[in-house]
């Protein structure tokens, strides 16, 4: 195997004034001012002619290099933290512009990092370990560059990092789905990374040796990689001593091994390859216990039992990577799965799924905290606090989650919490800002039972960051108290969750019971969220289609199904708070929310029922009558404008917002007949 050079490809930046392009620039004050950078893309089979200028971040079909809209890079001050520079339109031609305070000569980095640093000669910043399948190039935002240049000049930005390239024969037939790259002397591929610049024309960068470094790359999809197409790893250059091991993940997450013993040696700005792979015999993966990582990769039932076993010892934070589904049901053993996790010391790491199922998951006994996780951290204020704790990407089968822990009624602090992902999250009274994040769960065939706080999802929320994104439900929710499909009781934000064929109702006679799809209590945002076919119902007060009670924000949320209460209503029982561009079609004794309390003007905007001989609002309290305002049609474009004054917690969770839900301005076009042609406000004064 050897490495080949990978054809340049030119990035020509001039600095020039935004306003006069033969303006000077000279700064000897170093005040911020406003700077543009001109860059201009040369064609890969054009680029060889200028020996030694390298590519950007993204190619394309054909080796053409190309800025794509919204790239940052930094441009580095006087004091050593970099600045952004942006562009709006990709292309081989593109402008970017920011603001800056250097004087004489500056570096510019590629992407834009904000905790990227310049000291005396060196420049630390990072290079992911977990890298985005690109079919044909390596990932946007991945590849790292630098230039050294002043103003008035052109700068040539170069590669700093190697690439590592793969690809799968074209007559392989079925699907991969992940792919990881590891040297087999334990070489240090990722995580921080610094920069040596102190040659002009020799770039030098290397990882960290510290406890973010990564000896493992890889690649992972839902969908599938394409054969016949180069996948780029990137990493930084180096000598692979005992060569390197890559290995393919199907969709079934079984593993296929392919390694090489030969020395290898990557150069930056230039690949080594491995083409047309023809995958043999996929088995079961080793359970791999990654200490200088902190992570434990589990393939097997039997590792799965064991990690959960190390973290309830006391390793809280060992993070998890499911490699493969997984039954319950074929435990030879029969044991119980004990909640990873308690109000103590709950779970402070992060839990990917990886899109794996989890069959038959059984959780049955005496628990305060039950589902999956009983707990999920961390508790803000606890000493040696670490990052947002988060699990994502899992889908949960036919689990049975039932707790017959029920808390005394007189004390605040011993209430029971059941989820089938967790039981509670960021536990904590008081003025809770903590936040984890819980994303891309799918449960279906549920039952769910317990006390007080119930969720097909999570029991309860306490953290104002906490957030519930893209997760969906199905199934039977049972409880005494807060009951939702989602979650029970909510103080942070759910997002582009649905629920639909549930049932969500009481398995005692409490009073005060709070029913809904989504949550029972919402003391947070539920956001783009729905409930489909959901029948929700309590012997007590309040049950809604999206909330039994709304103490905070609802906005874009559509119910459909029968909601049974003293007080019940399409979208909520009762309101405190604002409730905005939603509409229901719930059998209900109100088609919106049954009583108002609120007394500010724009709390109810562009909601509506489509439910024939149903009032919107039965009891509106408040000394504003909002009797009309749920009969306000949603215009195209309404639906974003609120959601982005909407202060919601993402947990930079990508595509959180976008592409979501469409269907609303669809169903709300399909329904027009039903809405009057010009709603009627009723000012105060009218009362």
């Amino acid at each position: 195997m050897k490495y080949l050079n990978l054809l340049s490809a030119a990035l020509l930046i001039s600095a020039v004034a935004c306003t006069n392009e033969s303006q000077e620039l000279s700064n000897p004050s170093g005040d911020i001012q406003k700077i543009s950078f001109e860059a201009t893309i040369l064609d890969m089979e054009d680029a060889g002619e200028l020996e030694g200028v390298d590519t950007r971040s993204m190619m394309r079909e054909g080796g053409e290099i190309y800025w794509n809209a919204n790239d940052a890079l930094g441009v580095f001050r006087q004091d050593g933290t970099a600045t952004p520079f942006t562009t709006e339109n990709g292309g081989k031609v593109t402008r970017f512009e920011g603001y800056q305070n250097v004087t004489g000569e500056f570096y510019a980095l590629y992407p834009y990092n904000k905790d990227a640093k310049l000291s005396g000669n060196i420049i630390s910043t990072k290079l992911s370990a977990v890298q985005y399948p690109e079919p044909g190039s390596f990932y946007n935002g991945g590849n790292i560059l630098l230039a050294k240049t002043k103003q008035n000049e052109t700068a040539h930005f170069h590669n700093v990092c190697a690439w590592f390239r793969v690809s799968i024969s074209e007559d392989y037939a079925k699907e991969i789905t992940g792919i990881t790259l590891e040297g087999n002397n334990g070489e240090l591929l990722a995580g921080d990374v610094t920069i040596d610049v102190s040659s002009d024309d020799d770039f030098k960068m290397s990882v960290v040796n510290s406890e973010k470094a990564s000896k493992k790359i890889s690649m992972s999809t839902e969908d599938h990689f394409y054969t016949g197409k180069y996948y780029y790893f990137i990493l930084a250059p180096q000598t692979f001593e005992k060569g390197i091991k890559l290995t393919l993940i199907n969709k079934d997450g079984l593993v296929w091994k392919r390694e090489l013993t030969a020395p290898a040696t990557l150069h930056a700005g230039k690949y080594l390859s491995i083409s047309n792979i023809m995958p043999g015999t996929f088995e079961p993966g080793d359970d791999d216990y990654d200490k200088d990582n902190n992570c434990y990769y589990v393939h097997t039932l039997e590792g799965l039992y064991e990690w959960a076993e190390l973290v309830n010892s006391g390793k809280y934070d060992l993070d998890c990577q499911l490699m493969t589904s997984l039954d319950f049901s074929t435990d030879s053993q029969k044991r119980k799965w004990t909640p990873v996790g308690t109000k103590e010391h709950p779970y402070e790491g992060v839990f990917e799924g990886n899109g794996r199922e989890l069959r038959n998951l059984k959780v049955e006994g005496y628990y305060e905290c039950a589902g999956f996780f009983g707990a999920l951290g961390p508790v803000r204020g606890r000493e040696g606090e670490v990052g947002d704790v988060r699990v994502s990407n899992i889908k949960f089968i036919n689990p049975s989650i039932r707790s017959s822990y029920v808390g005394e009624e007189d004390n605040p602090d011993d209430d029971g919490y059941v989820g089938t992902v967790a039981g509670v999250m960021n536990y904590e009274f008081g003025d809770n800002h903590s936040g984890g994040a819980i994303d891309k769960c799918d449960v279906t065939k549920a039952m769910v039972s317990g006390g007080e706080n119930v969720g097909g999802i999570l029991g309860r929320s306490y953290g104002g960051s906490d957030v519930i994104t893209r997760c969906n439900f199905q199934g039977e929710v049972r409880g005494a108290m807060f009951l939702g499909g989602i979650v029970g009781n909510l103080e942070g934000d759910v997002v582009d969750c649905h629920s639909y064929d549930a049932v969500i109702g009481q398995n005692d006679t409490r009073n005060e019971v709070r029913s809904g799809g989504i949550a029972g209590t919402n003391n947070g945002d539920i956001l783009v969220s729905s409930a489909s076919d959901v029948e929700v119902s309590t012997n007590g007060r309040y049950a809604g289609g999206i909330a039994g009670a709304n103490n905070g924000v609802i906005v874009g949320c559509v119910a459909y199904g029968e909601v049974t209460a003293d007080f019940s209503g399409g979208i909520a029982g009762e309101s405190f708070g604002a409730i905005k561009a939603s509409y229901a079609n719930c059998e209900a004794k109100a088609g919106v929310v049954y009583r108002i309390k609120t007394d500010i003007l724009d709390d109810f905007q562009a909601c509506f029922t489509i439910k024939k001989g149903v009032l919107p609002v039965v009891s509106p309290e408040a000394q504003y009558n909002l009797w009309y305002a749920p009969y306000i049609q949603l215009k195209k474009g309404e639906l974003n404008e609120v959601l982005q004054a909407v202060d919601s917690h993402l947990h930079d969770m990508p595509d959180a917002l976008q592409g979501i839900h469409w269907e609303f301005q669809q169903s709300i076009d399909m329904y027009a007949e039903f809405l009057p042609i010009r709603p009627v406000k009723i000012k105060n004064a009218e009362n």
